[in-house]
């Protein structure tokens, strides 16, 4: 299992929270979100939209939201990139959230596989409610207010190293 490239990526990849102070090339964005473009959907109806923020005040709002909803959110304003995953729930109204957590996931193990790190900062709120974070979000982002936004994912160069363990195969699965 070891030799296994995309097992060890998975292995590897770490919730990062501090990133140095250095850009991430457009190059290595698209590559990261190619992979989300490239998630698996029901029917094949890719219901998602990417939205890529560098500006800083933006940036700053979208910290200020999270720390309503997360301990975890202080690499949103020093990452250089966060990608935004909102998905259409119109195109795809039984797995939107679904896909897009594939999708979001995808970009994070490809963000790995590039030397980058990321996080994940869950913003969907299940009852859509009028001042929920999710809503927020999608005011600050300019979005369309049918979207839907599944996650937020800060990108950069990690400034910190973290480890963590997980259960024996033994605990968790059932064999017939």
């Amino acid at each position: 299992m070891e030799s296994n490239e995309v097992l060890k990526t998975i292995r590897e990849r770490r919730s990062i929270f501090k990133y140095k102070d250095e850009d991430v090339s457009n190059e290595n964005i698209d590559t990261i979100l190619e992979a989300g473009r490239w998630a698996p959907s029901f029917a094949n109806l890719q219901p998602w939209n990417f939205v890529v923020v560098k500006d800083k005040e933006t940036k700053k709002k979208l910290y200020k939201i999270a720390r309503r909803i997360t301990l975890f959110r202080e690499g949103i304003e020093e990452a250089p990139v966060v990608i935004a995953t909102a998905v259409d729930q119109e195109a795809d109204p039984n797995h939107f959230v679904e896909a897009g957590a594939v999708a979001s996931q995808n970009m994070a193990l490809a963000a790995h596989s590039l030397g980058l790190s990321s996080y994940w900062i869950g913003v969907f709120d299940i009852d859509s409610e009028k001042n929920s974070a999710e809503k927020d979000v999608i005011e600050v982002l300019g979005l369309s207010d049918d979207a839907r936004v599944i996650s937020l994912l800060p990108v950069g160069k990690r400034d910190q190293e973290r480890t963590s363990e997980r259960k024996d195969l033994e605990e968790i699965v059932t064999r017939e």
